[in-house]
């Protein structure tokens, strides 16, 4: 299975279109400030303020995230946006909007191999299902060697109700088309009289769902990589009566060095499970 806009013969033009609508989809609804507990947690463990957007896109959540995670603690956080595929425009957007809070990386940056000199916590917001089975460990075995903590958070479910709910994208992003930032030409030409641009939304975010990883998943790919001393959990969250959740994979160097260490949580309340010893089934 395929998504559109990740094939090298899509025009950069429609993956514009299509990271920039999720990325203001992602910030109009707040799809992430459930987990911003748990990244200020993850960036407090690991001694940095500093982030590393990888697969940013159009610049992913961080608008929006990056007030939050400062508003509650006054936690200082610096954001570099990256990408593969560099979405310069939008990133040079997001660094105006953020009052320069959010910087680019306008080179490409490959997840599984990223550059030495991009030091701090790194995140991958819906994309880590993109990845085929190798190079997704290849991105946490970057990390681990790295010393690098790694966050990997997404919205994407192989349930019905998830996949019910990507009908209506091709909807709103005809309706938000005015709304969007940076104003591109290109997206009124992919979106009107030819609704390319929706349909590429709908067939990728069916996709993205089947594709998608449950905690369980993500912790296999975690025992999969050569580990040194590092923590790992994976879990949902979501806010009090939403439909929307956020799965997640969070890892970072453990304290106790000696040893590693994997945890699932079931939710937001509930108590951690240690399966250090024992991969899950």
């Amino acid at each position: 299975m395929i998504e559109i806009h990740d094939q090298r013969w899509c025009p950069d033009s429609l993956r514009d279109v299509v990271t920039d609508t999720l990325q203001f989809v992602w910030n109009l609804f707040g799809f992430y400030e459930p987990i911003v507990p748990r990244l200020r947690r993850a960036l407090q463990e690991t001694g940095t303020c500093q982030v590393v957007g990888l697969c940013s896109g159009g610049g992913g959540p961080w608008l929006r995230l990056v007030r939050n995670v400062e508003d509650e603690d006054r936690l200082p956080v610096d954001v570099c946006l990256t990408d593969k595929f560099p979405n310069l425009k939008a990133f040079e957007h997001a660094k105006r909007s953020s009052h320069t809070r959010l910087a680019f990386h306008s080179d490409p940056v490959d997840a599984t191999r990223v550059p030495t000199d991009l030091e701090g916590f790194r995140t991958l917001f819906n994309c880590f299902h993109h990845f085929p089975r190798e190079e997704a460990r290849a991105i946490l075995q970057d990390a681990v060697k790295g010393r690098q903590g790694i966050g990997i958070f997404e919205v994407p479910k192989r349930h019905w109700l998830t996949i019910f709910f990507v009908f209506f994208m091709p909807v709103m992003a005809v309706a938000l088309v005015p709304f969007i930032r940076p104003f591109r030409w290109s997206r009124l030409l992919w979106t009107f009289p030819v609704p390319v641009g929706p349909f590429v939304l709908w067939f990728d975010g069916v996709i993205s769902c089947l594709r998608a990883h449950t905690p369980l998943e993500l912790l296999e790919f975690a025992h999969g990589v050569s580990q040194d001393g590092y923590h790992w959990e994976a879990g949902v969250e979501r806010k009090r009566r939403a439909v929307v959740a956020v799965t997640y994979l969070i890892g970072y160097p453990d304290s106790n060095t000696g040893r590693s260490n994997c945890s699932v949580v079931r939710s937001s309340r509930s108590i951690s499970k240690s399966s250090a010893t024992t991969p899950p089934r």
